[in-house]
């Protein structure tokens, strides 16, 4: 899954090299080594002389801009630190190295928005804007060719081609009691048409009647696919549709003229990540993951 990544994982390396060993101080005191699923925890230091110099000039901007709004200020902060959170979590499933240094320096300026001082809390909204940004252009050069990344607390599904956003489109996930798998996954099959057939029985209340969907691309075997559904109207997708009368039984349903797009694009092998995307941190994230090492499901089985 990784053919072609060696060139662009030295450029994304270097990035973070440059943004993280800003002095020896700073390397030896961030975490070092692969990532584990399991997060990174904050990291409390000062931040080095030569990276605040870098970042002053941003957060007196920033001071600026919010013309001693500091209500305001603070906002945009725990915004791009949520940002930078969810992407760092999707670098974690991904098991790209270089995510913990990134993800431990982005909580060291997110714990600056708690300041209460103006200025502190300037560099900290700088810091966080500067960390989720890298975080973001790292994924982007340093993921896979092809990639499905889905916001469980957006309902957003977003496919990128070489980093590049191809499809970005509002989705329905799996119900409470029968919630889509977290974590890195894969397309193994694909279908069309397809009937989707009740794994439970009659009488259970998930099952359901023999149901035709045009297009399904499956991303675990024990039954999640990204397919198409008739039966949802437009209104009903995005935040808040796994609590609707359309939720699913753990596939994720994709409206259909993006499944008509999303379906000839994807294929075998190409990773489905599903996140949290609540904004908290990596490591409060990765502990929701419900899939092992190689992206099965331990949850049990699932459909339509």
């Amino acid at each position: 899954m990784r053919s072609g990544w060696t060139r662009r994982r030295g450029i994304v390396l270097a990035v973070a090299a440059a943004a993280i060993a800003v002095s020896s101080q700073t390397a030896g005191a961030i975490a070092r080594g692969p990532m584990s699923t399991a997060g990174s925890a904050a990291v409390s230091l000062a931040a080095p002389a030569d990276e605040q110099q870098l970042l002053e000039p941003q957060a007196n901007a920033l001071l600026g801009s919010f013309a001693g709004n500091v209500a305001g200020l603070r906002a945009a902060g725990q915004t791009a630190l949520a940002t930078g959170r969810n992407q760092a979590t999707v670098g974690a499933f991904l098991r790209l190295r270089w995510v913990s240094r990134l993800d431990a320096a982005l909580e060291h300026y997110g714990q600056l928005l708690q300041s209460a001082s103006s200025t502190q809390l300037a560099l900290g909204a700088a810091g966080v804007r500067r960390y989720s940004e890298l975080i973001d252009n790292g994924l982007r050069l340093d993921g896979p060719t092809k990639l499905v990344v889905v916001s469980l607390q957006g309902q957003r599904l977003i496919a990128y081609d070489r980093g590049k956003p191809v499809l970005d489109t509002l989705i329905t996930t799996g119900r409470a009691t029968l919630p889509t798998d977290v974590g890195t996954m894969f397309v193994w099959r694909k279908d069309s048409p397809w009937t989707m057939q009740s794994p439970w029985p009659k009488g259970s209340p998930y099952w359901y009647p023999d149901t035709q969907v045009q297009m399904v691309a499956w991303f675990t075997k024990t039954g999640e696919g990204l397919h198409d559904a008739a039966w949802e109207p437009a209104s009903a997708y995005g935040p808040g549709s796994p609590d609707g009368p359309f939720a699913s039984h753990g596939c994720i349903h994709v409206p259909p003229a993006a499944e008509a797009l999303l379906y000839p694009w994807v294929t075998i092998g190409t990773p489905v990540v599903v996140y949290p995307g609540d904004g908290t941190p990596l490591a409060s994230q990765a502990r929701r993951q419900s899939v092992d090492a190689v992206g099965n499901p331990v949850t049990g089985a699932r459909g339509a």
